[in-house]
């Protein structure tokens, strides 16, 4: 049992750092320039609105130029959880079926627990092969959702999200 966990702890790490590596990349590509149209944007605002406007309309301005940025980060974490739900449940289901599998004679029967063992095994590798091959699609749904704004417009004065480099 204990070459099992370890076995199934590999490949949870496996996964782990495939996804790891591609939210650093989406984090690198996408959501740190994002951050920094933000943060453009928010200057921006006080360039056009500083001296003459109201309180208010610097606060909304600045609001809109941090929606992209706070829905994008929001996309990515929910895409996130959404992948870890689905691999522990599909890892949960082997182990259901592992549990149904074993009879009270089997107890005693090592060839027997073994062979249940190696069915888990090979199940739980399906499910994390499956969620491997899952990846790529995640990353497309969060990218597809993302564009960040060509040009140096400096930002904006509060325009729609699209505009600040946020679909959706």
């Amino acid at each position: 049992m204990a070459d099992l966990q370890s076995k199934v702890t590999q490949l949870t790490s496996q996964i782990e750092g495939q996804l790891t590596t591609m939210v650093d990349e989406i984090e690198k590509q996408k959501l740190r320039p994002m951050g920094r149209n933000m943060h453009s944007c928010i200057v921006s605002c006080y360039d056009k609105i500083g001296k003459s406007g109201r309180k208010e309309q610097i606060e909304q301005c600045a609001q809109n130029c941090q929606m992209p940025y706070q829905q994008a980060g929001q996309v990515t974490q929910q895409e996130i959880g959404n992948f870890q739900n689905r691999l522990q449940n599909g890892m949960m289901q082997c182990q259901n079926d592992a549990q149904a599998m074993v009879t009270p004679d089997m107890q005693g029967d090592e060839k027997k627990m073994r062979q249940v063992e190696n069915n888990l095994f090979k199940c739980i590798e399906g499910a994390v092969g499956k969620s491997k091959a899952e990846l790529g699609p995640m990353r497309q749904r969060i990218e597809s959702r993302m564009v960040v704004a060509g040009g140096s417009n400096g930002g904006g004065g509060g325009g729609s999200g699209e505009e600040k480099g946020w679909v959706g």
